[in-house]
């Protein structure tokens, strides 16, 4: 923090000296009164290091892990924080500082109020990295998607994207920042890419889970979900519970309905008109995977929710 500290003052009085080399009427003045003065000040040697000096130090202080800011569609910042995310030169991997732990949380609550917005994710990478194909920017704001989702937000609400920029990694292969935030406004096509999302949802279950527990994921769909119906009122929704083959049928079916059953009451206590949802189970009659892996089961275990 010290170090940080004394970098602003030295980008202040480097600011100032280039502020007074070209504006300073003070010292205009005293150039005219010493040719001497009007001689350095027009020498284009000195003119060119002076202005290196301070693109330099421009180009410093964006890598000094000045903290992460998230915009808004406006480009102002909506949250801010203290540290930045930092990206290396070996892989995709996005190292996140502890200081920003439960960041994710603050995105999916704002996108949870603000039904008519988006997060778009841009990943950095330099030219060179671009001229080898790795497409690291990409990847890295896919790194951060994939957090995104597993917090429950809905991944039809992200776009990722990889761009090239201009920026020197550390000694040690790092550089602070590398991925940026911001929010957009949804227009018509991507608007209606969303609610197709919500008309046709999965969730899942947890293996050997008798009941469904709401998790992130039914929190935000809730949310996605009552503003999709405020939108269009004459709409219903259904909830169909599926499992695997593991035990007999008749019990599948049950934990189905189960399950179903508890989505719905989750709904209802979250505001959604009861009478505007109906619950049936399928058991583990239609399978959407191969019921021969611990991994294809739990595919298996879902809930459907259609709404019509």
């Amino acid at each position: 923090m010290k170090n940080f500290i004394s970098f602003l003052i030295f980008l202040l009085f480097a600011w100032l000296a280039m502020w007074c080399y070209y504006s300073c009427d003070w010292c205009s003045k005293s150039a005219h009164q010493n040719p001497g003065l009007i001689e350095e000040k027009l020498n284009p040697e000195a003119e060119a290091l002076a202005k290196k000096a301070y693109e330099d130090s421009i180009a410093a202080a964006k890598n000094l892990g000045i903290g992460l800011a998230i915009k808004d569609d406006q480009n102002k910042d909506l949250f801010s924080y203290e540290e930045n995310l930092q990206i290396n030169n070996s892989n995709a991997d996005v190292f996140i500082p502890a200081s920003l732990s439960g960041f994710e949380n603050q995105i999916a609550d704002y996108l949870g109020q603000n039904q008519d917005k988006e997060l778009i994710i841009t990943g950095y990478e330099t030219s060179n990295e671009q001229s080898n194909g790795s497409n690291l920017g990409e990847s890295r704001a896919n790194y951060i998607k994939d957090m995104l989702i597993k917090a429950g937000i809905n991944a039809d609400r992200i776009i990722s994207k990889g761009e090239v920029n201009s920026y020197t990694y550390t000694n040690d292969g790092t550089y602070n920042g590398g991925v940026a935030l911001h929010f957009n406004t949804l227009d018509a096509s991507r608007l209606a890419e969303v609610e197709k999302s919500i008309s046709n949802r999965i969730l899942y279950s947890e293996f050997a889970q008798k009941t469904f527990k709401a998790d992130a994921t039914l929190s935000n769909y809730t949310l996605e979900l009552k503003n999709y119906l405020n939108k269009y009122p004459d709409k219903s929704v259904q909830i169909i519970g599926h499992t695997d083959d593991v035990g007999d049928a008749e019990s599948n079916m049950w934990y189905g309905r189960q399950r179903a059953n508890n989505v719905k009451q989750y709904l209802v206590s979250q505001g959604i008109v009861k009478e505007k949802i109906k619950v049936s189970s399928k058991g583990e009659s239609s399978p959407i995977a191969p019921n021969d892996s611990d991994e294809n089961r739990a595919k298996n275990r879902r809930i459907e929710i259609i709404v019509n």
